[in-house]
């Protein structure tokens, strides 16, 4: 009996878990997607990310068009950092993720600005207002850019196009999983 109670409550608690809303609680509130919708319904229509088929010369020349989704392909793996004396999260990224890097790629999102006076900048898949674990995004879903040339100036989440050479990053833990080298953005 003791057995079965176990199993009970072992199955109870599951179900409590993956059936609550615990992003409630976030400090962002819980119109997050609303958020996101709205602002996707008011960028035109070329601003939005998609996928397009060209020949591979001018592919590689023009770069690939890759999506947020797809970069999402990578298992995180927990390893004890010695110099940091924490749990530290590295990446293992899928063939097809591997098969990017060094590549030009042109992918859209979110400017969130590290330090606009210094130029660093960060892209992310979704708007500053949601935290990575609010909006259900992990550290995959942002990439640091570094420009080609210039100090270019965003606000926070102005929603942009880029294209640059994709640096994967496995081992270095002071620098983000994605890196985006040489960034121009196009048409501009």
């Amino acid at each position: 009996m003791l057995k079965t109670e176990k199993i009970l409550i072992i199955i109870m608690a599951f179900c409590f878990v993956s059936c609550s809303n615990v992003s409630q609680w976030c400090k962002h509130g819980n119109n997050y997607l609303a958020q996101i919708l709205r602002l996707r319904q008011q960028m035109p229509a070329a601003d939005l990310p998609m996928s397009t088929v060209t020949s591979p010369s001018r592919q590689e020349e023009e770069g690939k068009p890759v999506s947020w989704k797809r970069l999402s392909d990578v298992i995180f793996q927990r390893r004890w950092d010695e110099k940091l004396q924490l749990p530290m999260l590295y990446p293992s990224f899928s063939r097809d993720i591997k098969a990017l890097n060094g590549k030009t790629i042109i992918i859209s999102g979110y400017v969130i600005p590290v330090d606009a006076k210094g130029g660093m900048y960060v892209l992310s898949a979704n708007p500053n207002s949601s935290c990575f674990f609010c909006g259900g995004a992990g550290p995959e879903s942002i990439m640091a850019l570094k420009f080609r040339s210039g100090r270019p100036a965003f606000t926070t989440d102005d929603y942009v196009k880029c294209k640059g050479r994709l640096r994967l990053n496995e081992k270095n833990i002071y620098e983000l999983y994605y890196n985006l080298d040489d960034v121009v953005l196009p048409g501009q």
